[in-house]
């Protein structure tokens, strides 16, 4: 009877290390190896098991824990037994008239002393072979474990089915119980992700631009269009009366392909331009290639040539957005605020910068590199582009031990020091709140570009080089 249980313990920890190995190459898998490895076996099923798996990862490495924690079990149980069993081989009993043993070691349940040995070598072993073993094998394969053993997780899944919703049921409890939103849990698991990729940056895993990347890849389904837009102030438009001349005028010195065409104001856009169809014009055809007849004789109608424009609000996600535009095929859209004027404009080209950084085209000038924050630590100072959002500057001046106050009434350091002193300042102009002492350094009629944030004591009064003009004029 003991080398059933001997049997059945060795079974049990052999099983259960597997099960922890696919949990945990579950969770370590890449995806893209492994599809590429199901499409080279040429296995129509197989390819299909590994899609479904893809597909809910998640729910199959739950799935795979309730056998991996009943092998568990299992070996705690049988090394009892067999431990008691070895125990009682050693005793030496008489046998009676009838041949039977007063103690029979198929009929004896383990002692105490059994089971404390059953559990201290049990924790050992499973420790080893069901934790650091499993480890390492999804470290260094998963790929092929999750491939070779697709049918058991397949089957693991199909059977834990039913389970499911108990987990749903305590999940959304614990939920509710903490105050956690789906949102919220979906926000911390991308904190999460970012520290990761912080972590990994140190250790000197990714450079500083594929740090970046990454974070913008992780961030980018909670930002929005009106972070990413070109702004109305930037905005480079024609008017609809303008004239064939003033049109190509206008296309030579901006060298845009797509031109936003308003009627009164910006807050008017017609619709867009594309050059290719004034090219088609001007060879004799219509924008949608009808003919048009020959160019001689014909009058330029700006507004014939126009394309409808796409309207979206400041608060679409670039996420969303992004499918719009691919399912219209269309590649810039108009960006309205909540009074329905126009915000800015938005281009596929902007989403694509926004992961993969400034993209020039052959028509545009070379640009000096610049940074959004610069800081200096030694000088406990920073320069910003005051077209940068607050909550993306303040991590960065978390290096210098400060930050800029938020507000709803204000998104962009430009907002900031605008609201706060009540007018657009002029180049030169300070302001100090909250420890730091922010100077404009470059400004437009209309905004503020570029300022510097200087590290100082703290104060709560907010300085205003015109209005200590004024007082010092008063009291003169």
């Amino acid at each position: 009877m003991g080398q059933v249980w001997l049997v059945t313990w060795i079974a049990a920890l052999a099983a259960g290390s597997l099960f922890s190995a696919l949990a945990q190459s579950l969770r370590d898998v890449a995806r893209t190896v492994l599809e590429d490895m199901a499409l080279r076996r040429n296995n129509d099923r197989a390819r299909h098991r590994v899609e479904t798996i893809l597909s809910d990862i998640e729910g199959h490495a739950t799935a795979i824990l309730i056998p991996r924690v009943a092998c568990n079990m299992l070996v705690v149980v049988a090394m009892a037994f067999w431990v008691a069993g070895i125990r009682l081989s050693g005793t030496t009993a008489s046998v009676d008239a009838s041949g039977v043993s007063p103690i029979d070691p198929a009929r004896v349940s383990p002692s105490w002393q059994d089971g404390l040995v059953a559990i201290g070598a049990s924790t050992i072993l499973v420790w080893v072979f069901g934790t650091l073993l499993p480890t390492a094998i999804a470290r260094h394969a998963a790929e092929p474990i999750v491939y070779l053993w697709s049918p058991l997780l397949r089957f693991a899944f199909v059977v834990a089915t039913p389970f499911k919703s108990i987990g749903d049921f305590f999940d959304n409890v614990i939920r509710r119980m903490v105050g956690k939103t789906e949102e919220q849990e979906a926000e911390a698991i991308q904190e999460d992700v970012l520290s990761a990729v912080h972590e990994a940056k140190h250790e000197g895993q990714f450079d500083e631009a594929e740090t970046e990347m990454i974070e913008a890849v992780v961030s980018f389904r909670n930002t929005t269009v009106g972070q990413i837009m070109t702004p109305r102030t930037e905005i480079e438009a024609l008017q609809v009366t303008s004239d064939l001349g003033k049109v190509v005028a206008f296309i030579r010195k901006g060298g845009h392909s797509r031109i936003p065409v308003y009627g009164e104001s910006l807050d008017e856009i017609l619709g867009f331009f594309y050059v290719k169809d004034l090219i088609r014009w001007l060879a004799g055809a219509g924008p949608a290639g009808e003919g048009g007849g020959a160019r001689g004789g014909r009058t330029f109608d700006l507004k014939s040539l126009l394309r409808p424009a796409m309207y979206v609000p400041e608060t679409k996600t670039v996420r969303e957005l992004l499918g719009e535009l691919l399912a219209k095929r269309v590649h810039i859209a108009v960006v309205a605020d909540e009074f329905g004027g126009t915000a800015g404009l938005v281009t596929i080209e902007d989403i694509v910068e926004e992961v993969f950084g400034d993209i020039q085209d052959e028509y545009e000038e070379p640009e000096r590199p610049s940074d959004e924050v610069k800081v200096d630590p030694a000088d406990k100072s920073a320069e910003i582009d005051a077209r940068a959002y607050i909550d993306d500057v303040n991590p960065r001046l978390h290096e210098l031990g400060v930050e800029l106050p938020e507000s709803e009434d204000y998104d962009t350091v430009g907002g900031f020091v605008t609201v706060s002193l009540g007018r657009i300042p002029k180049a030169g102009e300070t302001l100090r709140s909250e420890g730091v002492l922010v100077t404009v350094l470059e400004a437009e009629p209309t905004r503020v570009t570029r300022v510097r944030v200087q590290v100082v004591p703290k104060t709560v009064e907010l300085v205003d080089d015109e209005s200590e003009k004024g007082e010092a004029a008063g009291r003169a």
